[in-house]
């Protein structure tokens, strides 16, 4: 996988993924991948841009990002839901296994076993 980044700060410009299909015919270099991690050469626009292939390390680590980053967004959902003044006992009942389900997404040692969120209540 790869992600387009700032050379100077190793910020990331793009998404994880893999490289886009159409770089090489774009800048003729179809099939040279040692051109691609510095694209100063392309113009100023591209000066201190770079394609970066990521290590399984850094894969992990988008990879636990991207869980964490759910489950904090469903846990904020699922506060709203038991804040809410007309909630029934059935509901709240509902929406408390339901946070319960999502700690569980997180005991999944490095996020390896592609953890499945459960289904919120109410839908």
């Amino acid at each position: 996988m790869w992600q387009l980044r700032k050379l100077s700060t190793n910020e990331p410009l793009s998404e994880v993924g893999p490289l886009p299909n159409n770089w090489g015919p774009i800048f003729g270099l179809h099939g040279f991948l040692d051109k691609i991690g510095d694209l100063s050469w392309v113009g100023p626009i591209y000066a201190d841009k770079g394609w970066v292939e990521l290590t399984d390390a850094q894969l992990t680590e988008v990879r636990k990002k991207e869980v964490m980053d759910r489950v904090e967004e469903e846990k904020t959902l699922t506060e709203l839901a038991l804040n809410n003044p007309i909630i029934t006992v059935q509901e709240r009942v509902a929406w408390l296994d339901y946070l319960q389900a999502l700690n569980a997404v997180c005991l999944c040692p490095d996020f390896d076993c592609s953890p499945s969120f459960p289904i919120k209540p109410g839908l």
